[in-house]
């Protein structure tokens, strides 16, 4: 029985085949590397808000510009891979 902790793509994909999406597609090697950079792109995007803005409420709001940001950017590639 493996009790360890699952990946945040395990629990992703577990998610999405309850959803009815089980037409993840497979994912490249450039498409798994723009993915990761995209992810550390927004890391230190993230960072430097935590940094610069002192006013929780507009931390909080730019927070969640850049989530979506990054959602959408990430979204897009799994969209051009399921189109191949």
């Amino acid at each position: 029985m493996g009790n360890g902790l699952k990946s945040a793509r395990e629990l992703a994909m577990e998610k999405a085949s309850k959803m009815g999406g089980d037409d993840i597609p497979s994912l490249s090697p450039d498409e798994k590397r723009e993915i990761a950079e995209i992810r550390k792109v927004y890391e230190a995007k993230f960072a430097e808000v935590e940094i610069l803005v002192q006013d929780k409420e507009k931390k909080d709001l730019d927070m969640d510009r850049l989530r979506r940001e990054r959602d959408r950017k990430i979204e897009g590639i799994y969209e051009k891979a399921k189109k191949r």
